[in-house]
């Protein structure tokens, strides 16, 4: 069987540094291709000389087993590609409509005024294709929450452009990373439709339930290598993560080891917004207490609220003592905020390391004068680093240099800096591999047992169940249920976030 596109021999460095060492991929029409590996393996480069974004040091290319350039395939329209990549990258002024066609032509009248109809035709039957009905094409980007701009992300690969060749090949980063399970869903059963029609599918994922769900065959780079190409039916979980990480990685969640207190830390009493209806619940020093509800239903919306970003009616308590968040205010406190969306709203890209870990702390460091004890910001620095376990070259290392696991550990140095009382999780594993995951569960686990409360958000069931205490249920800006996660399935408590069954509000 002759491949759709064969990439063969591929090298890349950065300076000194190899990144891709001699990468084979062979994608097949009709066929949906799992690439996998830890933070760093080179997927992300290989994906970047795949768009032209990048050009390999050396590769050979052959289509449909013709040897052509890779470059010469993509400006010639023999090679049709649709990307969707990682991170969000949009532009939250504009309108849904305009962001999904961000890189396409804009349909016009008379070649010089935008067709507003027709670009909202586009747009909804676009997401449509994604089962999405829920959206409007003429609201702000900026209105939508991380998990509804990721399906506006999906929904711009469906675009059918006037004059354009259809494409064959989807390339997918990281899709699923803000998506509910039902979201999931829909996208796999859009993808299905695509391979039904014979193009071929590069998708991306950390996720293995994901990747032995939908590929037909799965690719493994390590440290810029191929170590395993197989068909999918062949190949085991445990086989691909230590063909991954190059050893066994245990999985499991790190279990309490202490009592949990009785202490309050954190009252809320009738929270409401215009998003958010009427909350009250309570957060006890060293429990994790997990928000799980689909996109819309006000997760996020919580955390914005108690971070202080956000106007709002109600009481709230911490440690006790009337409270009334304020941003200013909010890491002095010995409080801690991790975003879902890390380089828009968590990281520095252009800054050190060790800028990033310290950054909401530096006024505390400064004397009289304004200077900065650098030896001491430094060991501190480099004490976070060590904590976290950053793999880099050191504290002044770029962010932007950094894997996207890494760059994650980064924002929880800065979180545990000063060991926080209270710390907000908004995603904390998005796009994050298998192993750099594990290392976050032991950080978020270590945290609870020095005392810190934590309240998390996830799309990841199995990680909200394995980690928290609680569960709460919002749908519409409201708590339904009350879970312990002792005894709960992902399947039990998916059915609780879509409401399949009717229960009370406590179990």
């Amino acid at each position: 069987m002759i491949p759709f596109l064969h990439l063969n021999k591929v090298q890349k460095s950065f300076g000194n540094v190899p990144v891709l060492r001699g990468v084979e991929l062979a994608l097949f029409s009709g066929e949906i291709h799992g690439l996998m590996g830890e933070n760093g393996a080179g997927k992300s480069t290989l994906i970047k000389i795949l768009s032209g974004n990048l050009v390999a040091d050396n590769l050979t290319c052959t289509m449909n087993g013709e040897s052509l350039s890779l470059a010469e395939a993509r400006w010639s329209g023999k090679l049709a590609m649709r990307f969707i990549h990682q991170e969000l990258n949009s532009i939250a002024h504009l309108s849904i409509a305009e962001n999904l066609m961000l890189g396409k032509q804009l349909p016009t009248l008379a070649k010089i005024f935008v067709d507003q109809q027709t670009l909202s035709e586009l747009t909804q039957a676009a997401l449509a294709e994604l089962g999405i009905t829920h959206i409007d094409p003429q609201e702000r980007m900026s209105q939508l929450g991380a998990g509804d701009q990721m399906l506006v992300k999906l929904g711009s690969a469906f675009v059918v452009e006037s004059g354009k060749p259809v494409a064959q090949l989807y390339v997918l980063d990281e899709p699923t990373a803000s998506l509910m399970p039902s979201e999931t869903e829909k996208l796999f059963e859009a993808l299905e439709r695509l391979k039904q029609k014979g193009c071929s599918i590069l998708y991306v994922s950390h996720r293995l339930d994901e990747i032995f769900q939908i590929t037909d065959r799965i690719s493994v780079l390590r440290d810029g290598r191929n170590t395993l190409v197989e068909k999918t039916k062949m190949l085991k979980p445990r086989t691909v993560v230590e063909a991954m990480t190059g050893r066994q990685i245990s999985q499991h969640y790190p279990g309490r080891s202490n009592i949990l207190s009785k202490e309050v830390l954190l009252s809320v009493q009738h929270l409401r917004n215009t998003k958010l209806k009427s909350l009250n619940f309570t957060l006890h020093k060293g429990e994790i207490l997990g928000l799980a509800g689909l996109g819309g239903s006000g997760r996020s919306e919580v955390l914005r609220t108690l971070l202080g970003i956000r106007d709002f009616s109600g009481t709230l308590s911490l440690e006790g003592k009337s409270w009334r968040p304020k941003l200013k205010n909010f890491w002095t406190e010995r409080l801690a905020f991790i975003p879902e969306e890390r380089r828009s709203l968590g990281l520095v890209l252009n800054q050190t390391v060790a800028t990033n870990s310290h950054l909401p702390f530096i006024g505390n460091f400064g004397n009289f004068l304004g200077l900065l004890p650098k030896q001491k910001l430094r060991q501190k620095s480099e004490e976070a680093w060590s904590r976290v376990k950053v793999q880099g070259t050191g504290i002044t290392q770029r962010i932007w240099q950094l894997s996207g696991g890494n760059q994650q550990k980064v924002l929880f140095a800065r979180a545990t800096w000063n060991q926080p009382k209270l710390m907000l999780l908004d995603e904390p594993t998005r796009g994050v591999d298998v192993g750099a995951k594990q290392e976050i569960y032991s950080l978020i686990r270590q945290a609870s047992q020095e005392g810190t409360a934590v309240l998390m958000v996830s799309s990841e069931l199995g990680e909200l169940i394995g980690l928290c205490d609680r569960i709460l249920v919002l749908r519409d800006g409201q708590i339904y249920h009350e879970l312990q996660t002792k005894g709960l399935s992902e399947a039990d408590l998916l059915a609780y976030c879509q409401e399949v069954r009717a229960m009370g509000n406590t179990e």
